[in-house]
């Protein structure tokens, strides 16, 4: 079994996971686009609508011109990690070495798996149609020595399986378009090879054949280039690694640019990794932003947190949104992601006790016990929250000391009003004085309402 690397290939994978929910797409023209927005694009279009002129790339705005038979879908991330990971696992079974790369796509390194197999194509076989029988799916296998081969297989044959025999690679890839060569991607290694009219990998390995003159055209990437186009490649298929990490995500009811909107959001998730931190006793070193446009753009900033208190997480993350939100487009999603977790290591202040910190640690005491939902800060909810009616005495800005800052009770936590000891560290005035009160909203649940004033 000396070619044990397999390729599996899920071609035009969110097409067929749109149309493995929905039978009435199978044979009609669709599209998966990265948005509804006009400056969204095609991400993948089906045979259907490829013939009506459709293609990826293609503009929304333009495509709605040119076709109105095509039914465009949104990209469904959620779904497409879901099917991805399941189908993942599913491969898992039959080796203990898989690498995913993007989705619908697999590495499997089947070495030393003999006594299992008769052979790497009943491999093979079994894995498409375990993958056929399980999601419905068609998928594409590639059998090979490395890597480099079995990827460029699943590509450019039809077949369900195809096997590339040991020593054969350089003649197998010698017919094939110069593009499925992964470092033709690299701008002066394109250039040239459209300069050359390299139309296919003969081509290439001619014009590499002597060291002297492949040096000299394609400088630092000849040793690349030369080694791809005979089908050498000495990459291991590399299993996916644990990072410590912390992410959380989430995904706009509605696309919109409202700044008020958008940073409540990102408060949320800035306390929701901030809890998690100190669950774990941790800070982090490394704190990023990702801001998802409707129109597929990306943009994102990084920065570093040196506490795990609300405050602390929330204040770094709002600044890192407002240098990554310059653009003037409407945001879909917006992920949080915390990495380079080390220790909490600091020296207790025993006449000074740091107020933020204390803050925290009576919130999170609330939330182990009512989860993490039963309660939040006002100026996070406060945009999120515009139906429930005006339930803030005022409105809060950055400037406002964290210390005097409105929380909302929600029912399974309206017991510790009654509970001054625990109570009383949310707000410097008692929740049993004048200056707490409660009122019902709507005969949904019971909200406590902190009045606070300079006292």
């Amino acid at each position: 079994m000396s070619e044990s690397v397999l390729h599996i290939r899920l071609t035009d994978f969110e097409l067929q996971v749109e149309r493995m929910l929905d039978s009435g797409l199978r044979t009609r023209a669709i599209a998966v686009i990265s948005s509804h927005h006009q400056n969204g694009k095609i991400i993948s279009a089906s045979p259907e609508a490829l013939s009506e002129g459709l293609y990826p790339g293609l503009k929304v705005a333009i495509a709605r011109k040119m076709s109105h038979s095509v039914t465009l879908l949104p990209y469904n991330s959620t779904l497409y990690a879901k099917i991805n990971q399941y189908i993942y696992q599913t491969v898992a079974r039959y080796s203990p070495i898989i690498e995913p790369t993007v989705y619908g796509q697999y590495f499997a390194d089947l070495s030393g798996m003999g006594g299992i197999y008769h052979d790497n194509l009943q491999a093979g076989s079994l894995i498409a149609r375990d993958i056929q029988f399980k999601v419905s799916l068609q998928s594409h296998i590639g059998i090979s020595v490395n890597k480099l081969v079995s990827q460029i297989t699943t590509a450019v044959v039809p077949e369900t399986i195809h096997r590339v025999a040991p020593g054969s690679e350089s003649t197998f890839l010698a017919p094939l378009n110069t593009e499925v060569l992964p470092v033709t991607i690299e701008p002066p290694v394109n250039k040239l090879v459209h300069f050359l009219f390299l139309s296919n990998v003969q081509n290439v390995q001619q014009v590499t054949a002597e060291s002297e003159t492949g040096a000299i055209l394609f400088g630092k990437y000849y040793r690349r280039l030369f080694r791809e186009a005979r089908g050498q490649d000495d990459s291991p298929v590399r299993p996916p690694r644990k990072t410590d990490r912390i992410t959380e995500q989430t995904v706009l009811t509605a696309d919109t640019n409202d700044e008020v909107q958008l940073l409540a959001a990102v408060r949320n998730l800035a306390e929701q990794v901030a809890y998690q931190l100190r669950q774990r006793r941790q800070i982090a070193k490394t704190l990023s932003i990702e801001i998802h446009y409707t129109d597929g753009f990306k943009s994102n900033r990084k920065g570093t947190v040196t506490a795990n208190d609300d405050m602390t997480v929330i204040a770094e993350a709002s600044r890192l949104f407002r240098l990554a939100n310059y653009r003037r487009n409407r945001v879909r999603a917006i992920i949080l992601d915390v990495t380079n977790l080390r220790p909490v290591i600091n020296q207790l202040d025993m006449f000074h006790p740091p107020k933020d910190e204390h803050l925290s640690q009576t919130l999170d005491q609330i939330r182990r016990k009512y989860g993490f939902a039963s309660i939040g800060s006002a100026a996070g909810l406060m945009a999120m929250r515009k139906d429930t009616g005006k339930i803030m005495t005022r409105r809060f800005t950055e400037d406002t000391p964290s210390t005097t800052e409105n929380f909302l009770i929600l029912k399974s936590t309206y017991k510790y009003l009654n509970n001054p000891p625990r109570a009383s560290v949310i707000s410097p005035c008692s929740p049993v004085s004048p200056y707490a009160s409660v009122e019902r909203k709507e005969s949904q649940y019971e909200v406590c309402k902190l009045n606070f004033s300079n006292h």
